[in-house]
């Protein structure tokens, strides 16, 4: 308990010096380039910016030590594509579906979803440096890739954002801790009851617990997807867990095949495995 003690305290400490705006500004800078050391390949397909870690102290612009310190806003590290691709492969026909991704940093997933069918492509982001990488990012695709659907990109915070379209895919990479997620299951739950058809997919589940007691979602699809080689340099796994969940009032086909697995937290609050029983 002390040690823990120690830790937090020291994280906190760090924390409030580079609240200070110039500091926290040139350490994000310094991370940011830092991060073109090492380019991811979707950065060199598309020709953007999305690789590097970003500590989430220097992802939060306010002043809230304590939010910042107990990991309600965790750091940034881009999600791996191809796992990505498989859990998007997962769902059905999704052209009159809008994707959120929540926490979209540098907007690695919108990219990796425009490759999808979408009626849009819409990404929710805290900082203000990262949402202006990830417009610079969507800006790219579009001009490539007219015939995507278009991509926006909306700083603010995830639990006041309001989401539009009656279908929706919302996506989070272990993005928040529990208080936040929990804000964000219950307005989906509230959307949910109201009749529209939404798919969570989470991306290292680390509390995805709070998804499993959900009454208003019921499982649809999980594995753990292995990275592709080319990626697995830029990943600290070889592979990811991805669980989607989809609101109960849409679920009609039998999904029993993929209701036999578990989510084993590896590493706490950072990383989960999902372990199939079948």
């Amino acid at each position: 308990m002390l040690v823990r003690i120690i830790k937090l305290a020291k994280k906190t400490a760090t924390i409030i010096l580079t609240r200070n705006t110039y500091g926290r500004r040139y350490l994000l800078r310094r991370a940011l380039k830092l991060g073109q050391h090492h380019v991811h390949p979707i950065d060199a397909y598309y020709n953007i910016r999305t690789s590097g870690f970003i500590p989430n102290f220097l992802n939060d612009p306010g002043s809230n030590i304590v939010k910042i310190a107990t990991r309600e806003n965790n750091h940034y590290a881009g999600c791996q594509p191809s796992c990505l691709r498989k859990a998007l492969q997962s769902l059905p026909d999704t052209s009159e579906f809008v994707f959120y991704d929540y926490g979209c940093g540098m907007g690695r997933a919108l990219a990796t979803a425009s490759e999808f069918a979408f009626r849009e492509l819409i990404g929710i982001e805290l900082s203000e440096e990262l949402c202006t990488i990830a417009v610079e990012n969507a800006q790219r695709i579009a001009d490539s890739f007219p015939e995507r659907a278009r991509i926006s990109v909306k700083q603010g915070d995830a639990i006041a954002v309001e989401l539009h379209g009656d279908n929706l895919v919302i996506f989070m990479y272990h993005s928040f801790g529990r208080a936040t997620l929990t804000s964000i299951l219950n307005k989906l739950e509230k959307l949910a009851k109201d009749g529209r058809d939404i798919f969570v997919i989470f991306e290292n589940p680390v509390n995805g617990d709070l998804l499993e007691q959900s009454t208003q979602f019921g499982r649809w699809y999980a594995e753990q997807v292995p990275c592709d080689a080319e990626e697995i340099s830029h990943h600290s796994d070889a592979d990811d867990g991805f669980v989607v969940w989809r609101s109960i009032n849409a679920i009609t086909a039998d999904r029993s095949a993929y209701n036999k697995f578990e989510i084993v937290i590896t590493k706490p609050t950072w990383r989960a495995e999902v372990v199939r029983s079948d």
